[in-house]
């Protein structure tokens, strides 16, 4: 893909979420796509300083490795799970109690490690952030130019401290996370002149301005999928928010297509060939409702193949089950939709068997299983 336009990219805060934004720049990468101005907002401002070193790989191992003590100090704190959820919300609210607010040295430490002054400083890349005054009540949105290079750490720290941690002291004032003024600062750049914005956000907690400027070109790219809480340690879900945040990307700039999977073109055009798009929706949502994989990219082989055996496989399981008075028992219905044989339920009452009595209540309920069984009845009979 060539795009020759000049763009500048904005990355949203959103704490762990960020890594999504690790996944859009390897895509912005591979696509070409240089922004010659970055700017972001809490993590959105950390992703930006990394980004500037041009490191990928190492970029993906932090986040890959990080933990909630790479964050803060916290006593007693279940790294398995939100900090906010209800095992761990007491000693977070012992140590704030405590402290005045959640001590965040190791996010410090962090930076040191990981971010290189040098190599931001000699970027030939615009790079700002916003922080905001606690006394003044003002945001501070600055680039790399005004800000001294042994500051830069002070700045970064003030961009992503999120108002659980103590403030951060720049020339004597205390500053807190940018998103309490602008989580999206796509303004910074717009006010510099760029015509064409990027804009990874991340649906992080905070406020976002309206942008000044309708001339502007801006391209959105949202994940697909939730990308968990703010404050989530999970390697799992951040290794698939890089992975979402990547394929997102592709399919952005219409380099793969597909409702709810992802295909390249070529393989998408393969099942135009055979299937109509609603026939496609059909059996996406029937891939979604049998739990495949969203996080990655399929052929048009690989797909259509998973997807009847796990058809099948649910077709065998739900006969066992049949043998059941499943309409006296309506949680064993509801089992039935909550594990995935939804769609071998509405296929049996309404499809197999049309003269069945099925009220229209619960025929809207289940319109989409409805298309998602007649999807996989042609994808039957395509496979034979």
């Amino acid at each position: 893909m060539i795009d020759n336009r000049e763009y500048g990219l904005v990355l949203a805060g959103g704490g762990t979420k960020g890594a999504y934004q690790v996944g859009v720049w390897k895509a912005l990468k591979e696509l070409n796509i240089n922004a010659k101005g970055i700017v972001g907002a809490s993590i959105g401002s950390l992703n930006g300083a990394l980004f500037l070193q041009d490191d990928f790989k190492m970029v993906e191992d932090m986040y890959e490795n990080i933990k909630l003590g790479n964050i803060m100090n916290v006593d007693g704190m279940n790294e398995n799970k939100n900090i906010f959820s209800l095992s761990n919300i007491f000693n977070l609210a012992a140590d704030y109690t405590k402290q005045k607010g959640i001590d965040n040295t190791p996010l410090r430490n962090m930076i040191k490690k990981y971010i290189d002054m040098d190599k931001i400083y000699n970027s030939n890349i615009d790079f700002g952030l916003v922080t905001f005054s606690v006394k003044n009540r003002q945001p501070l949105q600055v680039f790399k130019n005004e800000i001294p290079k042994e500051e830069m750490e002070n700045y970064l720290l003030a961009s992503s401290c999120f108002p659980i941690f103590k403030p951060q002291i720049i020339n004597n004032e205390e500053y807190f996370d940018g998103g309490l003024y602008d989580n999206i600062p796509a303004n910074m750049l717009i006010e510099k002149g760029y015509k064409n914005i990027i804009i990874a956000d991340i649906a992080g907690v905070g406020f976002s301005k309206k942008t000044i400027n309708k001339d502007v070109y801006i391209k959105v790219i949202k994940p697909s999928e939730d990308l968990g809480g703010t404050f989530e340690f999970n390697h799992e879900r951040i290794i698939n928010n890089i992975k979402l945040g990547y394929l997102d990307t592709m399919k952005a700039f219409n380099q793969m297509q597909g409702h709810m999977y992802y295909f390249k073109s070529e393989e998408f055009a393969k099942m135009l060939e055979v299937f109509n798009l609603e026939t496609i929706y059909g059996l996406e949502y029937s891939a979604q409702i049998y739990k495949m994989n969203k996080y990655r990219e399929y052929t048009f082989e690989e797909f259509i193949t998973e997807l009847n055996e796990r058809n099948q496989n649910a077709e065998k399981i739900y006969k066992k089950m049949r043998k059941e008075n499943l309409f006296q028992k309506s949680r064993k219905i509801k089992a039935f939709f909550d594990n995935g044989l939804g769609i071998c339920l509405v296929k049996d009452l309404y499809m197999d068997r049309p003269a069945a009595k099925v009220s229209n209540y619960f025929l809207n309920f289940v319109k989409d299983y409805k298309l998602a069984a007649q999807s996989l009845i042609e994808l039957k009979n395509f496979m034979k």
